[in-house]
């Protein structure tokens, strides 16, 4: 993560209660929280979950937000968090839509402008040909063409009758070998309940990245999702098992 890129926070206390922040490395200040080095909030909730996190913004974004959150009730702030990065997800879908509309506008005028340039270039082109004299085929190629007409049939007949003697057999078509079917594509929430529905005992996020290669916060976006759709639960804080 850059130092630009600043994200809010939301984490789940060992009383249950929530923590909101913002910081511009997740990891670090995840493990900061759970070793007593965070806020003086979490210090005596250890140990703290990761619960929801916003997308990534400056740090006077962030700030709001974060002044903003902690303004609404408890058990809103999660949906308010994540709806908040929905509306970015949706503006962020407008602009590139106008994007594209430029873009097709500008390729319709490039367009329009090859299109004249080739009707300009057309007149100069014929004017060209009508100008330029025609070469005066060879003596030697004329001599040529007189002697071949001249010559018997006979020749041209016996030339026929063996080139059908000698003509190879046609060779058989190859077959056409079938295309092989594409395997289904395996989705970054499928990897995740997989691990998920492999450990018999429950795994914590950090073992979800190792396995998977994700980062935290793609990890903790998918098990928001898996949650919600029932897929997967939470049976204490920081471990997840199948449903």
């Amino acid at each position: 993560m850059n130092k630009n890129d600043w994200i809010v926070y939301l984490i789940r206390c060992s009383d249950n209660s929530l923590y909101c922040g913002i910081t511009n490395h997740l990891t670090k200040r995840l493990k900061a929280h759970n070793s007593g080095k965070g806020a003086k909030y979490t210090r005596t909730r250890r140990p703290v979950a990761l619960e929801a996190i916003s997308h990534k913004m400056t740090k006077s974004e962030a700030l709001k937000l974060e002044y903003y959150i902690k303004q609404v009730p408890a058990r809103k702030k999660v949906p308010e968090l994540t709806k908040q990065e929905a509306k970015m997800a949706v503006d962020l879908k407008k602009q590139l839509q106008q994007v594209s509309k430029e873009i097709k506008a500008f390729s319709k005028k490039v367009e329009k402008l090859v299109a004249a340039a080739e009707k300009a270039a057309k007149p100069k082109i014929a004017a060209a040909k009508k100008v330029a004299p025609k070469k005066a085929a060879p003596k030697k190629a004329v001599a040529k063409k007189t002697a071949a007409k001249k010559a018997p049939a006979k020749k041209a007949v016996a030339k026929k009758t063996k080139a059908k003697k000698t003509a190879p057999a046609k060779k058989a078509a190859p077959k056409k070998k079938a295309p092989a079917k594409k395997a289904a594509k395996v989705t970054a929430a499928d990897a995740v309940l997989k691990v998920v529905n492999r450990a018999k005992k429950g795994v914590n996020t950090a073992a979800i990245m190792k396995k998977t290669g994700f980062d935290n916060k793609k990890v903790a976006n998918i098990i928001f999702k898996l949650k919600k759709q029932g897929k997967i639960k939470n049976p204490e804080k920081g471990l997840y098992v199948k449903a």
